[in-house]
């Protein structure tokens, strides 16, 4: 009889752990954001990626056009409304408004900021949106094809566009689908390059991030393990051979010499002399990883498929899962830190997820 109370004790505090939507790991990672299905608010979309300004000011992006924000660590977040229709656009008599395309606003996959002020975020449909104001106002700018169209007149680039760097005050890239590369000149407020779309048959390259390491040296990392380098900023972009053909999602460099990239079924790069070689860092991991950051040499954090979160602390030597995961088939896109003590992730499912070290 004792035994069978004791199994059912022991079961039961299983139970309550397994579905506590509050401790994620020894009570650093909590969840600040239920998922879709839970907190039934009528926001719901897919949240691809996260920033915080400090500890206290962050933005988070996702499908249809969901923009979010807090002033206060993640605790509470707020619908921001966004304008996204091109400049010049207006709105259409009977339909969407003027370049939302149909099925309304495009979903919005990566943010990046410059400074305290100036910031991008890049989405799908050739959507690129800029804030001067430390993200309290957006305006669309174009992507435009470098390529004329069929009546001879620059056309607008349509391709999901993804990873973005600034390398001075006026010039920067945005790497995304279909092997495309945009470059601006003019800080932003314009946008040109190619894509390359797929035909029946053919295999399509998407290219994910970008990340510069020098106003000349900078690596782009996509799909069936393309890795493409610059040495005369971003004037020709060579191909170079990690030794893995898993398609690759993030990059994050600390310097010149110090990068990780993280891919498909658990990958992590990295490299300690500047891309010149790359060696694979254990995982223990079959989930694909989506992204991922250093906040200094020996402390950084991944995140991606089921809800991976894996964290290290000796420079990827070894990397480590939450003691409790948080469960469930979604998948982390984005994460971001502002130091060693604080981190955030978010998911497809509509999850946001902060640590804060103890």
């Amino acid at each position: 009889m004792t035994r069978t109370i004791i199994t059912l004790f022991v079961t039961l505090i299983s139970v309550v752990l397994l579905f506590s939507p509050a401790t994620v790991s020894d009570a650093n990672w909590t969840i600040l954001r239920e998922d879709n299905f839970v907190r039934q608010d009528g926001i719901e979309a897919m949240l691809h990626d996260v920033h915080f300004m400090d500890n206290q000011n962050g933005l988070v992006v996702g499908g249809n056009g969901l923009t979010l924000v807090t002033t206060d660590g993640g605790t509470t977040w707020e619908k921001m409304e966004v304008n996204m229709r091109p400049p010049g656009a207006g709105q259409r008599q009977g339909g969407p408004p003027g370049g939302f395309g149909r099925g309304g606003p495009a979903p919005l996959y990566n943010i990046y900021f410059v400074d305290k002020n100036i910031g991008f975020i890049t989405g799908g449909r050739g959507t690129i949106l800029k804030t001067e104001d430390g993200g309290k106002t957006w305006a669309r700018k174009r992507a435009m094809s470098d390529t004329p169209g069929r009546d001879g007149n620059p056309r607008p680039l349509r391709a999901n566009l993804m990873g973005i760097q600034m390398i001075s005050e006026t010039t920067g890239f945005i790497a995304g689908t279909e092997n495309t590369i945009l470059k601006t000149t003019d800080g932003g407020e314009t946008w040109t390059g190619s894509s390359e779309r797929a035909r029946v048959g053919e295999t399509r390259n998407n290219l994910e991030d970008i990340w510069f390491v020098s106003p000349t040296t900078g690596w782009i990392v996509g799909s069936f393990g393309t890795l493409l380098r610059t040495t005369n900023g971003g004037e020709t972009w060579d191909k170079q051979n990690a030794g893995f053909d898993n398609n690759l999602f993030g990059i994050h460099f600390l310097d010149e010499n110090t990068g990780w990239i993280c891919g498909q079924e658990g990958l992590i790069l990295h490299t300690t002399d500047g891309g010149t070689t790359w060696n694979q860092q254990e995982t223990d991991s079959y989930d694909d990883l989506q992204d991922i950051i250093f906040v200094e040499a020996m402390v950084g954090w991944t995140v991606g498929g089921y809800n991976t979160i894996l964290h290290t602390t000796d420079g990827g030597k070894t990397w480590n899962k939450p003691a409790t995961s948080i469960g469930g088939i979604d998948n982390f896109k984005g994460v971001h830190a502002t130091d060693k003590n604080n981190c955030w992730t978010v998911n497809d499912g509509g999850v946001i997820a902060g640590y804060k070290a103890e």
